[in-house]
């Protein structure tokens, strides 16, 4: 027979369902990249910009000009360097200078001197100074979302903590979280985790894992990684578990940003124990420049590989804001209210997210 929750549960899960096909269904929109002249782009830097930054991209250590500099100019031939930065940045780096970003007040501000299109083809053309086909391009790394996974490879450090709003004592989980690139397209990653309920407070677990760029394409603006994580509980009554998951983004458009997840949790004594979580989230990116309040909306979706009585999907709601707190954005907060969308063990729950990206720089540079 039937039971009460069974309905509800199939309804729901159609909605998240459609809720998804109405995201892909947009997703065939794609960004407008502009147009560039390359040919063009080569001129204006050897004109305006090999001076310093040298005629490959690297500059010249025997340069007085370059003497002069402290910090040193930036050198465009690395790969990593030339591929983890977005062409939109770099776009208002040399319009407005690097002040404007909180780089090297060095770099002038060329807004006045070229107009836009110049500015798109310089940056287009020092694109082309390094091959960069086999890393990930820098405008994959979309924001952190508060539930989501990522998919672009990062060099970051997050503390994520979480309030958990619910019948008896309140729960707080604290997370300590470093993610280094190795690589062309690898992360490795470690977690430390923190748990109070009011009565214990502990490290709970600690959490190893790598993810790999598997594919991406900067015309569609797309990027897909796959990723395993170990996690070891700090009692050794618990089980580790394997957590591997899927993470795919795509810009929709100039302004909208999808990302979703995959995820399983299989517990290593018994993986019909575990469950699968599905996540995504879209973020609307309102202005290029970094230090604004973004608004973005995420649902998640977990279902218990054996049923467990109740509600088997347990649906969420996740409104939350990305604020950018440094002039280039490699130090940002998110904020998120989770809410039940069907019966859970809380009533809500708060997230705060402090992220700092320190291949960008140090934690205290353009604020």
């Amino acid at each position: 027979m039937e039971s009460m929750s069974e309905p509800r549960d199939r309804w729901m899960t159609a909605s998240w369902l459609a809720a998804c096909l109405g995201l892909a269904a947009l997703v065939t929109t794609g960004p407008a990249w502009a147009a560039t002249d390359i040919e063009a782009g080569r001129r204006t830097y050897e004109s305006v910009c090999a001076v310093c930054h040298g005629a490959t991209g690297r500059p010249d250590p025997g340069n007085p000009v370059v003497q002069a500099f402290d910090p040193q100019p930036a050198d465009l031939s690395d790969p990593l360097f030339n591929s983890r930065e977005p062409a939109g940045d770099w776009e208002l780096v040399v319009a407005h200078g690097g002040h404007a970003l909180g780089l090297s007040p060095q770099m002038p501000a060329q807004g006045e001197v070229l107009t836009g299109q110049q500015v798109r083809d310089v940056v287009a053309y020092v694109k082309t100074l390094v091959d960069t086909s086999g890393y990930p391009p820098g405008e994959m790394n979309f924001f952190l979302p508060v539930r989501t996974k990522k998919a672009f490879p990062e060099d970051e450090v997050v503390w994520k903590s979480r309030y958990s709003g619910q019948d008896g004592d309140d729960e707080i989980r604290n997370v300590l979280e470093f993610e280094k690139r190795i690589g062309k397209r690898g992360q490795v990653l470690l977690e430390v985790v923190h748990e109070d309920d009011g009565v214990d407070s502990e490290i709970a677990e600690v959490e190893i894992g790598y993810k790999h760029a598997l594919a991406w394409s900067l015309e569609k603006g797309s990027i897909l990684s796959g990723a395993i994580v170990l996690a070891i509980p700090t009692d050794g009554d618990e089980p580790e578990e394997v957590i591997p998951y899927l993470a795919y983004g795509r810009q929709l458009s100039d302004e909208w940003v999808f990302q979703g997840s995959a995820r399983a949790i299989l517990p290593t004594d018994d993986a019909g124990d575990g469950e699968l979580e599905l996540a995504g989230v879209v973020h609307y990116q309102w202005t290029p420049w970094p230090r604004h309040v973004f608004g973005g909306l995420e649902f998640t979706a977990v279902t218990p590989f054996d049923d467990d009585g109740g509600d088997r999907v347990k649906f969420t709601v996740v409104p939350q804001l990305r604020i950018g707190l440094t002039r280039g954005g490699h130090v940002a907060l998110n904020l998120g209210v989770e809410l039940p969308l069907s019966d859970q063990s809380y009533d809500y729950r708060a997230h705060l997210n402090l992220l700092w990206d320190f291949a960008d720089g140090s934690f205290f540079k353009g604020w």
